[in-house]
């Protein structure tokens, strides 16, 4: 059976979550991913449970479960923070190289970048 709920992990004053977990709280909060782990403080621990509740994300803490069943929307929100992942480290992978591009190969391809974006 595939996973379909947050699982939230309380550690001293702070919260963590795991994997695709991780990749959904990047996704709706900008926590950022170290080690396929997101960590949040505990003075925000309210606002993330409303977030997930609003959004109908199922999640369990501690001996606590909040579940929507059928109105569950965890796998939306994970495939839609894969689909932010991808492109995030395409991005990344993009600035790398255009770093090491020589200034006059840069300023053609910024040129061509413009004109491109301006055609959307």
């Amino acid at each position: 059976m595939v996973k379909n709920i947050i699982t939230i992990r309380k550690e001293g004053l702070f919260y963590s979550v795991f994997d695709d977990d991780a990749l959904i709280f990047n996704y709706l909060f900008g926590y950022k991913i170290i080690n396929n782990r997101c960590g949040f403080p505990e003075n925000a621990f309210n606002k993330v449970v409303n977030i997930l509740y609003e959004k109908n994300i199922s999640y369990t803490i501690n001996d606590e479960k909040v579940d929507f069943k059928n109105k569950n929307k965890y796998k939306h929100y994970l495939t839609k923070a894969i689909d932010k992942n991808k492109i995030n480290e395409k991005i990344e992978k993009l600035k790398d190289k255009i770093e090491r591009l020589k200034e006059e190969d840069l300023f053609d391809l910024l040129n061509k970048i413009e004109d491109i974006i301006n055609e959307y």
